[in-house]
């Protein structure tokens, strides 16, 4: 199960460090960059990812976008923004992490007597999936072999693997097919759940949908089931669209969009 030379395994400080920095960075920039984007490219990324029409427009500090037949506006502040903000950069981290996972640094949980996998060929063991802080050793698995022999005592381990030297061009193409395909899917779902959210039944509907996502996901993790980092992270993502969602229905009755409203300046080339 171990070689007798680790020294080409990556300490774990230095995997934790690449996994949460490479995380870290990701949100961040993408946190800024959304912040920074101006209202009309900010519609455009709206109307490529689910396909909310903009209304009407008063310079670019004012716009009313058509988010499934509901009007919502959107101005420069922060509360206006943040829900699609929100939403959009989802996607965004989602569709980065898939790709990251499929094409260039994949990792895996492993519990009790799950085989290696050849993608992550270097492991930590652990005593439970609670001490991840403290590896008990690191060492290179043997491919269709347990990760976690039966006779010890320790029961998860941490695997890694650097899978970019192994890609082909084709390999890209299919994981950037992968992503298309997610971001696809959340365009049809979305306006589906929206309209389901319309009345006050499909809003309590869908609370207990999130309900039942976040236990399973908890349940799924605590009792050590070897799912798939996907599974994780679309489990995650249909729960912020739900979030979302239920959070722009509340917005819609609260805060109804000012149709009417006038623009406030005039064009210096107008004036004589």
């Amino acid at each position: 199960m171990q070689t007798s030379n680790t020294d080409h395994i990556l300490s774990y400080g230095v995997y934790a460090a690449i996994l949460f920095g490479t995380f870290s960075v990701i949100v961040i920039s993408t946190t800024v960059i959304l912040l920074k984007l101006s209202l009309p490219r900010l519609v455009a990324l709206l109307e490529s990812f689910f396909r909310f029409k903009e209304v009407r427009r008063i310079g670019k500090d004012y716009i009313v976008i058509d988010v499934c037949n509901d009007y919502f506006e959107l101005v420069n502040t922060i509360s206006s923004r943040l829900p699609f903000i929100f939403a959009v950069g989802m996607c965004l981290l989602v569709s980065v992490l898939v790709f990251i996972e499929g094409c260039i640094f994949s990792t895996r949980h492993f519990y009790s007597s799950k085989a290696c996998s050849t993608r992550t060929p270097y492991c930590f063991l652990f005593q439970s999936d609670l001490s991840q802080f403290r590896p008990l050793y690191k060492f290179e698995c043997v491919p269709d072999q347990p990760v976690v022999p039966t006779n010890m005592s320790a029961s998860y381990a941490v695997c890694y693997g650097f899978v970019l030297p192994d890609q082909s061009s084709v390999d890209i193409l299919n994981q950037l097919g992968v992503c298309t395909g997610i971001l696809s899917l959340v365009e049809s779902l979305y306006p589906v759940m929206y309209k389901f959210a319309r009345r006050k039944g499909g809003r309590i509907g869908m609370v207990i949908l999130l309900i039942i996502l976040v236990v399973i996901e908890t349940v799924v993790l605590s009792i050590q089931l070897n799912v798939s980092f996907m599974t994780i992270i679309l489990l995650t993502l249909v729960q912020v669209l739900l979030l979302n969602i239920l959070f722009l229905q509340y917005r819609k009755t609260r805060s109804p969009p000012n149709l009417c409203r006038i623009g406030t300046y005039i064009e210096l080339d107008d004036v004589n």
